[in-house]
This record gives structure tokens, C-alpha cells and sequence, in this order.
């Protein structure tokens, strides 16, 4: 059984683009359920609050505990779901989790910045200011996940197979170049 993570900027697409290559392999797609299904798990509901709310505008804050108990119901979660295959995960730092397991492919969409501000001040009706302000913060809010939890950085290459400029190519040709990637793996 084979499994992909993918790690994405804000605004690069790449929530859409890892929904089209579990489209085309059949596979199921795993997001923002992770998030609440570990943190009821782990019975900190509010931990979900909080890592929904990239930008901030709950103010809930976890304590270190609720914090860990959340966290290690999504690495357990993450490697379940890896075992059963035939997934998808978007996000929660999955290249860390599953780092090392030859049947997994991590992979890093990214995309120019004025592309990425244009697509989101477009897809939100926002100002440029406003998707500035949206873009840093949310990127500021993953970048401190993986730092909080595994103390990397989530830009570092080296946790990653492949890196997708999305502003360079289009979808279904970065879909369908995963996809070859995850064959050279010996995920298919």
C-alpha cells in the first residue's frame, strides 16, 4: 500500500491539486477532517479550534498538554492511515510522520508569490493588502506547526521527493508528474 503527503504554500494550489491526483489514482483525500478527528481523539476539541483558525481570530491557545495529546493522536492517525493505503494527507506535517517509509511520496507545492496573491485576493474577493496580510499569516501559522512539533523547517528540500511550482505548471500536468513520481517509487 502507497501513500502521498502533501505540504503546500498558502495559495499554491495545492489543496486542489492533491484532490485531482487522488481523483485520478481513486484514492481517498485526507485535510482538515485529520484535524478534527485527532483532536477529539485526544477529547481537546478545542486544540481543532485552534488549528483551524490559522489566522488567529479565536485566540484559543492549548495548553502544552492538550497540545501533545493532540499531536500524537494525528501521528497516529497520519500512520494509520499510511498502513491502510491508498491515500492522499494534506498537511499536519505528514512528510515528518511517514518520513523514511519507502512507500510513501512526499511532496511540496509551491508557486510564485504574485501568483499565489493573485489566486487568493481572486478565490476570497480580497485586497492585495488583505490577501498579503492573509498569505503571511497563515504561512506563518504552518511553518510554526512543523517547527513546534519536529523542530524543522517546513521549506527544507530535503523532506521532500518532489517540488511543484504550480505557477510554472499546469494542474493536470503536476498531477500526472506525482503520479509518475510515486510510480518511481514503487508506489503503483
Amino acid at each position: 500500500m502507497s501513500a502521498i503527503t502533501v505540504s503546500r504554500q498558502v495559495s499554491s494550489r495545492g489543496d486542489e491539486l492533491a484532490a485531482l491526483v487522488a481523483q485520478q489514482l481513486g484514492w481517498r483525500l485526507v485535510s482538515r477532517e485529520l484535524i478534527n478527528q485527532a483532536a477529539r481523539k485526544a477529547g481537546v476539541p478545542e486544540v481543532a479550534l485552534a488549528e483551524v483558525d490559522e489566522l488567529g481570530l479565536f485566540g484559543i491557545c492549548p495548553s502544552t498538554r492538550e497540545w501533545r495529546a493532540y499531536q500524537k493522536q494525528v501521528e497516529r492517525i497520519i500512520r494509520e492511515l499510511a498502513d491502510a493505503g491508498n491515500v492522499v494527507i494534506v498537511g499536519r506535517g505528514g512528510q515528518v510522520v511517514l518520513r523514511g517509509r519507502p512507500d510513501v511520496l512526499h511532496v511540496r507545492v509551491v508557486a510564485p508569490l504574485e501568483l499565489r496573491l493573485s489566486w487568493l485576493q481572486q478565490e476570497r474577493n480580497l485586497s492585495r493588502e488583505a490577501a498579503m496580510a492573509w498569505m503571511e499569516t497563515s504561512s506563518r501559522s504552518r511553518a510554526r506547526y512543523v517547527r513546534r512539533s519536529y523542530h524543522l523547517d517546513i521549506n527544507d528540500p530535503s523532506l521532500y521527493h518532489l517540488i511543484v511550482n504550480t505557477g510554472l505548471l499546469p494542474l493536470d500536468r503536476a498531477a500526472a508528474l506525482i503520479i509518475q513520481a510515486l510510480r518511481e517509487i514503487g508506489g503503483l
